[in-house]
């Protein structure tokens, strides 16, 4: 076998959506910044995007995690996603943490303090539970959260008047309760919410009203004590956990409404009912003086393989696919 590139991956998942670590494989990335050195794999290295998580080495939902040298923080870390780059994966992040510790790759010292992460979207902190030595749990605080636009109003096609609030938690979610949409909120009718949720995306980002572009849109069905989310990625895209930074953006817009006060806990569920708690740790505000918000989330992945990608001399897919 004649390869031409070769990559070591520890695999797993954070409440059901994938994240593929990148351990080996890489090229040296120029950059001072974790964001400069995501910015240059981009504009030099996006043809690997398709080899590491694009069909057939991955599907539609993988996440890369890729660990890069930081000048700010303890170790820098960013994330690429089948079809856009991240500034912030919460899920992803905990899976990094989870695969150091399954590995034995955590730093010395991570069990007592944890650990400073620089990502695109800025510095978070990460520590861990532990139980006889293993690591039973990752706790994230991420970056300032905010609730940026309330009650906004949109048409949305097939769909007609939706209402929604957009905030941001390391990405920019629109949020819109579930109950105002004609559509059981479970599993089974993921494909169709995908649907819903890029016709209210579209719209927004094509209304031009003020508000920040968003990213994805995150749907809620509110129960006593949190919510069930699903968040809608791309057409063809869900994210499988609760989601760490629209679980943060769902924090600020409570915590902005008023309707959840610091370190209350909440419990963010995905759609196949594994969960994550988090709450408001920290009252701060933006540099225009708005009032943002510190969220920690706390979850857990689980691995589920140890392998080296293999790109083959000669592959006629070199770059893989992606089904719309």
């Amino acid at each position: 076998m004649r390869t031409s590139r070769l990559f070591t991956v520890i695999d797993s998942h954070t409440a059901g959506h994938p994240t593929r670590m990148v351990i080996a494989g890489i090229p040296p990335l120029r950059g001072q910044s974790v964001r400069e050195q995501r910015d240059n794999f981009r504009a030099i290295h996006d043809d690997l995007r398709g080899v590491l998580l694009h069909e057939p080495r991955g599907h539609a939902a993988m996440v890369a995690a890729v660990p890069v040298p930081s000048r700010e923080a303890d170790q820098g870390l960013f994330f690429i996603s089948s079809y856009v780059y991240l500034d912030m994966c919460g899920h992803a992040t905990i899976g990094y943490i989870a695969s150091l510790a399954a590995t034995g790759r955590l730093p010395q010292g991570f069990e007592q303090g944890g650990m400073s992460i620089e990502t695109p979207a800025g510095i978070i902190h990460v520590a861990g539970t532990f139980e006889a030595g293993e690591l039973t749990s990752v706790v994230l605080r991420n970056v300032a959260s905010f609730l940026a636009s309330k009650d906004v109003v949109i048409e949305a096609e097939g769909i007609g008047k939706v209402t929604c609030d957009i905030a941001y938690g390391g990405i920019t979610y629109a949020l819109v309760d579930a109950n105002h949409i004609d559509l059981p909120f479970d599993i089974n009718h993921a494909s169709h919410w995908c649907r819903v949720g890029m016709a209210v995306k579209e719209a927004l980002n094509a209304a031009n009203s003020g508000h920040p572009q968003v990213g994805s849109v995150l749907f809620y069905l509110a129960s006593e004590g949190g919510a069930r989310h699903l968040v809608i990625l791309a057409g063809n895209k869900f994210d499988r956990s609760p989601c760490g930074t629209g679980t943060s953006a769902r924090l600020a817009q409570l915590y902005g409404r008023g309707a959840l006060s610091n370190e209350t806990p909440y419990r963010a569920e995905n759609i196949l009912g594994a969960s994550f708690a988090a709450k408001v740790v920290e009252v701060t505000q933006r540099e225009d003086g708005q009032p943002a918000v510190i969220p920690e989330i706390r979850g857990m992945a689980h691995m589920s393989a140890f392998s080296t990608l293999v790109l083959e001399a000669g592959d006629p897919l070199p770059a893989g696919f992606l089904p719309n």
